[in-house]
């Protein structure tokens, strides 16, 4: 099986911590809607700006979710983290307001 590389996994984890300290900033939380929103635009951001594959995206979702549920200690089991990847990795949402604080 592919496996993404390290470039691409610092640049996921690095935009979903500034993803998550604007949302904490501007909302008091960061959850799991608001969590669903960015990671499903993200990803197709990153595929159509061929940052990341089209095959890369299910393990990046997976990535996303899984660095998501670390910061909600775990509370998300491992059948519920695929089904929320693949989930992720099916939408077609690109909403280029909900992604912004990654620019800034």
């Amino acid at each position: 099986m592919y496996s993404m590389n390290e470039t691409i996994k610092n640049t996921l984890r690095s935009d979903f911590e500034k993803m998550m300290r604007y949302s904490l900033q501007k909302n008091g939380d960061f959850g799991f809607a608001i969590f669903g929103d960015y990671a499903a635009s993200v990803l197709n951001f990153y595929v159509g700006s061929s940052i990341l594959m089209q095959n890369e995206k299910p393990e990046a979702a997976l990535f996303l979710a899984n660095l998501y549920n670390a910061g909600i200690k775990h509370v998300i089991n491992e059948q519920d983290l695929q089904e929320i990847a693949h989930v992720l990795a099916q939408d077609p949402t690109l909403n280029y307001q909900v992604i912004a604080p990654i620019f800034d």
